[in-house]
């Protein structure tokens, strides 16, 4: 741990040594006070603080490396927990991107992969490569983020992902990306047989192995269609199929309609692959008109298939610049739900604002036959920013339902910005 901590300080000063040219910088500090129930009779209050920082340091040595880091560390001030404080490193990488040379971008350190079937955070290295004036043509490797309150960084035997992918927006006017991943993470072994099987269960680190292919095409301003297709190499199923066209008849409406197949994304290595599993598929429309410069009305439909079971939902709404006004209903497959929702953000002047919501719903688990409860939420907040580099919120939240008859909370906030450039 102190090996490493002392890593995190050589790279976080790194950027400075060379002598930075422009730095973005955002730290904000917040306070969470809420109940939780330890027993049916006793509760205890938390007061969480969180601090965060995110950080971008540009033009270091040139113009084109950059140092980017986001972490957060939070620790509770009324009920000390044995794992606080509590530290997240989600991003600390530096940067090499040349948008027209053959080596287009190097990413080093801590970062989040998403391209294609690609997902989750790694400590390693994506590189992307041109391939002529067509393609472009990139990979991944690290170790996987191990799951701790702790900033470590896993062995290759312990966990590490991988992927490739290859990708074009210039073939015949349309956007292709065709992708890999593979992860694989150790899983804690059990030390008992099955009370039922009397079998000692071993599972292997393979967790996914995934390949899949985007594919995006403009007809024009008012036509897109957007098709997606991933298939999982290690259970031999089709992991998920997406279309989805846009349509815009006239200048103020737009009509979109979708289509999903999915199969539940369950780690090839997990205790959950012994029970049996089912796909599902969905069918949406969604419409937005604009009624005017500010106002505007959507509406969505959707019908889901499940094995032996189905669900229906729809809703509506009316937005403006200053808030929302909603109604959803949903019935069916996982119960039934009913409500309606609104919302304000109004600022009040140059300094101070004001954000507000609301819900109510009447709702049944499991199906439509079951019991129906209520659920009443609301929140109720002011922003104060006396500078154009700080400001402040404060939110209130309230909630009643069935489990719990008044349960409120409250959200302090504080931002604070800077910004330095380097002239030449």
């Amino acid at each position: 741990m102190k090996k490493l901590a002392l890593l995190l300080i050589a790279v976080a000063t790194l950027p400075l040594q060379l002598h930075a040219q422009s730095l973005n910088a955002r730290f904000s500090t917040s306070l969470y006070s809420y109940e939780r129930n330890l027993t049916e009779n006793t509760t205890a209050s938390y007061l969480r603080l969180y601090q965060t920082a995110q950080l971008t340091i540009g033009q270091l040595a040139s113009n084109q490396l950059s140092f980017h880091f986001f972490g957060q560390i939070s620790q509770d001030l009324a009920e000390s927990a044995d794992d606080d404080p509590i530290p997240r490193l989600y991003n600390a990488y530096l940067q090499w991107q040349e948008r027209n040379a053959i080596l287009n971008q190097v990413k080093l350190g801590r970062q989040r992969v998403y391209s294609g079937v690609a997902y989750g955070a790694i400590d390693g290295v994506d590189v992307t490569v041109r391939a002529g004036n067509f393609f472009k043509i990139g990979g991944f490797a690290g170790f996987l983020v191990p799951i701790s309150n702790e900033i470590e960084i896993d062995s290759w035997d312990a966990s590490h992902s991988f992927g490739l992918r290859a990708s074009t927006d210039r073939l015949l006017g349309s956007k292709i990306l065709i992708s890999f991943m593979q992860r694989n993470r150790q899983p804690v072994n059990y030390t008992m047989p099955g009370q039922f099987t009397q079998k000692l269960l071993t599972f292997e680190s393979l967790e996914q192995r995934l390949i899949g292919v985007d594919f995006y095409r403009s007809f024009s301003r008012r036509l897109n269609f957007y098709g997606r297709f991933d298939y999982d190499l290690q259970q031999e199923r089709v992991r998920r199929t997406q279309v989805e066209l846009r349509v815009s008849p006239t200048q103020k409406l737009e009509l979109a309609g979708e289509f999903f197949h999915r199969a539940p994304l369950i780690d090839a290595n997990s205790i959950f692959t012994v029970f049996e599993q089912s796909t599902s598929q969905d069918v949406g429309l969604r419409a937005n008109y604009k009624l005017n410069q500010t106002w505007f009305l959507d509406g969505n439909f959707g019908y889901q298939i499940y094995d032996g079971d189905e669900s229906l939902r729809f809703g509506l709404g009316l937005r403006c610049r200053y808030g929302y006004f909603g109604y959803n209903f949903r019935n069916g497959y996982g119960g039934k739900n009913n409500g309606a929702y609104a919302a304000l953000n109004y600022q009040l002047n140059s300094k101070f604002g004001v954000v507000a919501s609301t819900g109510v719903s009447r709702y049944s688990l499991f199906d439509e036959n079951s019991d129906e409860y209520t659920s009443i939420t609301g929140s109720l907040g002011v922003n104060y920013r006396p500078h154009k580099l700080f400001s402040v919120d404060v939110l209130g939240q309230g909630v009643r339902n069935r489990f719990f008859s008044n349960d409120v909370r409250f959200f302090v906030k504080a931002n604070y910005w800077f910004f330095t450039a380097k002239k030449k």
